[in-house]
C-alpha cells in the first residue's frame, strides 16, 4: 500500500501494518521510522500528535497490549488505496479492520474494531505517511502521552 498504493498489494506490502505489534515483528522502530514523516500529523481518536508522541504512543500501547493478549493480533477487513492523479508517490489510504486475541486475564477470545485514514507523500524521495488518523474502540489501560496540538496550515 504504502510501497506503490495498489490495493491489490495490500496484504503484502503494508508498511503500517509492519510496525504493530511490537516487539513481536523484530526492528520495529526501523519500520516506525521508514514510514512516517518526522512532520507526521496523527490522531489516535480525537488526540493529536506530532511524530515524537505517536511514538511515544505505541510505545505505551504496544505494552499494555502485550500483557493482555497472547498472542495479540490484527488484520484488515477492507482496505481502499487511492493514488494522486498527478503520477507522484503519495496518495490516500482507508482501512477497516479488527484487533485484539486471546485475553489473559478473561481467558477469552475479544476482538474490536479499528479504523484508519492515511495521506502518503514523497517525502525527499521516499513514500512517507504525513498524516494518519487511527480510531479502535479496543480497551486500553496504556497510559496516554500528552497531546501534541496541530498548527493548522493550508497550502
Amino acid at each position: 500500500m504504502i510501497y506503490n498504493l495498489q490495493p491489490s498489494t495490500l496484504s503484502r506490502s503494508n508498511k503500517l501494518a509492519g510496525f504493530f505489534p511490537y516487539p513481536q515483528n523484530g526492528a520495529w522502530d526501523q519500520v516506525f521510522a521508514s514510514t512516517f514523516s518526522p512532520d507526521v500529523k496523527a490522531t489516535f481518536n480525537d488526540t493529536h500528535y506530532n511524530y515524537d508522541g505517536w511514538l511515544q504512543l505505541y510505545h505505551s500501547f504496544n505494552v499494555t497490549l502485550g500483557k493482555n493478549f497472547a498472542p495479540f493480533n490484527h488484520g484488515f477487513l477492507n482496505t481502499l488505496a487511492v493514488p494522486n492523479d498527478n503520477g507522484d508517490k503519495g496518495g490516500f489510504v482507508y482501512m477497516m479492520g479488527w484487533e485484539g486475541g486471546f485475553h489473559t486475564l478473561l481467558k477469552r477470545d475479544l476482538y474490536f474494531t479499528d479504523a484508519l485514514f492515511a495521506v502518503v507523500k514523497d517525502v525527499n524521495g521516499e513514500r512517507k505517511v504525513v498524516e494518519i488518523r487511527e480510531s479502535s474502540n479496543i480497551p486500553n489501560t496504556a497510559p496516554m502521552p500528552e497531546p501534541n496540538e496541530w498548527e493548522c496550515s493550508f497550502t
